[in-house]
């Protein structure tokens, strides 16, 4: 069959829906890169917060309606969405001819010939382990996500990841590798990125002990120029990794440490440790060990309860600690999570307000951090993309203190005709193009 998928989500998502698709494509289907050439759609959804569940929903309601024109076309429906409420779409789109959930994604080729709901695995969360074989249609030209874990042992009041996708399950160091391995060798694969529900906490389960400063000292033995980091918990091993950091080129200068918010009083609220002072001496540690670490947060905003107070002591805090990059999020309130049952919600526009008197102080912060790079020689790697501007062109790197997909880039204009084709170029940066991008002159590849 001629198979089109479309993967909405994180990174992680993204893992699983190139799974999917090699087990597909090793079943002697075609992948195609149009829905119109497609005789069976895939949609690998997000379930995680109201926005991206009105995603995932709209992208189904737009393949489905393409039924109208092409009668035998399958829509099949895989990811995050089908695990949290695959009764409720059975109900509400009974145009989906199957779906599977997030618990066994090998059920994909039972989805490809049978319309059923018992191929929805409802037993026990399983293991991600790597059987040789992923197929690259959502990762970069020369990066790729490589997940170590499954699942999170943390409480979060606000958070729906668990019961989604249940307990922590960390992978052994050993799969991992062998993974690492098929991505470089196989793939070409330049900037390994790692990625997990809870980064910090891989190996806990599995080893009795927080076990990834083990796991990258065996990647940094491999032949990746770049490590990267993200979705680490502000706790003690984070103190590690920056140690880490210091000592070795190869794991990118970047910590990625979703904060959720800065006043002791919502953190506790939200079943999370930690308080301002607490952040900012972490902050103040990981400078020390790595002065030229780019730090980037996220911020949950109109959490219940949160007050003026709270929303200043936020703001004051993102003052304090300079971030180089922060995103703010509105609060989600998830059915099945202890804030869901919490009074004292917060009105949507009051928490719009608030976000953006947020975003104008972290907007002049991260300015001045990327000021603080003009005039350096970065190394730079080169993701395949360019773009027109004005009557240029520009080709579009990245420095190790970038994450692709979520952070700024770094732009530089090229002659006519010339198309970059190395992995990595040396770039000067000569000034910020605000809010999140730089722009360079490119040196040497």
């Amino acid at each position: 069959m001629r198979v089109y998928f479309d993967a909405l989500g994180c990174p992680k998502a993204l893992v699983d829906a190139e799974k999917i698709a090699s087990i597909v494509q090793n079943a002697e289907n075609e992948i195609v890169l149009s829905p119109a050439e497609a005789e069976v759609i895939i949609i690998n959804t997000c379930g995680f917060i109201e926005t991206a569940k009105q995603e995932s929903i709209n992208s189904i309601l737009e393949y489905t309606e393409m039924k109208k024109d092409n009668p035998g076309l399958k829509v099949i429906v895989s990811g995050c969405l089908t695990e949290r409420y695959r009764n409720e779409l059975w109900k509400s789109i009974p145009e989906i001819d199957s779906m599977i959930g997030a618990r066994d994604i090998g059920k994909i080729l039972d989805a490809l010939t049978l319309k059923s709901e018992d191929i929805l695995d409802k037993g026990d969360y399983r293991e991600y382990e790597f059987d040789g074989a992923r197929t690259p249609l959502f990762s970069g030209s020369q990066y790729a996500y490589l997940k170590i874990s499954e699942g999170c042992a943390r409480q979060c009041a606000f958070c729906a990841i668990p019961s989604i996708r249940g307990p922590l399950r960390s992978r052994s160091i050993e799969d991992i590798l062998k993974e690492a391995k098929f991505l470089r060798d196989e793939w070409d694969v330049r900037e390994l990125i790692l990625v997990s529900e809870d980064t910090s906490a891989y190996g806990q389960d599995r080893y009795g002990k927080k076990s990834i400063i083990t796991l990258l000292e065996k990647l940094i033995e491999m032949d990746f120029d770049w490590i990267r980091l993200l979705y680490l918990f502000p706790d003690e091993i984070v103190s590690e990794i920056a140690a880490m950091m210091s000592i070795s080129d190869k794991i990118c200068r970047y910590i990625d440490i979703p904060l959720q918010h800065a006043s002791g009083r919502i953190l506790r609220a939200m079943n999370r440790p930690g308080d301002a002072d607490t952040y900012l001496s972490m902050i103040d540690g990981i400078r020390a060990k790595v002065p030229d670490a780019a730090i980037r947060t996220a911020f949950i905003v109109g959490f219940p309860g949160e007050d003026e107070s709270d929303h200043a002591a936020l703001a004051e805090f993102l003052k304090q600690a300079r971030f180089d990059r922060v995103g703010f999020f509105e609060y989600s309130d998830e059915e099945g999570t202890p804030a869901h049952e919490m009074t004292g919600k917060v009105p949507v526009m009051v928490v719009r307000r608030r976000i953006e008197e947020l975003s104008r102080i972290q907007e002049g912060i991260s300015a001045e951090r990327l000021a603080g790079r003009v005039g350096m020689r970065l190394k730079c790697i080169n993701d395949g993309t360019m773009m027109e501007r004005g009557d240029a062109m520009t080709a579009v790197f990245r420095s190790q203190y970038e994450a692709p997909e979520i952070d700024g880039s770094i732009v530089a204009v090229i002659g006519a005709g010339d198309v970059p084709d190395e992995p990595f170029y040396q770039v000067r940066i000569t000034k910020v193009l605000p809010p999140h991008d730089l722009e360079g002159v490119i040196i040497e590849p």
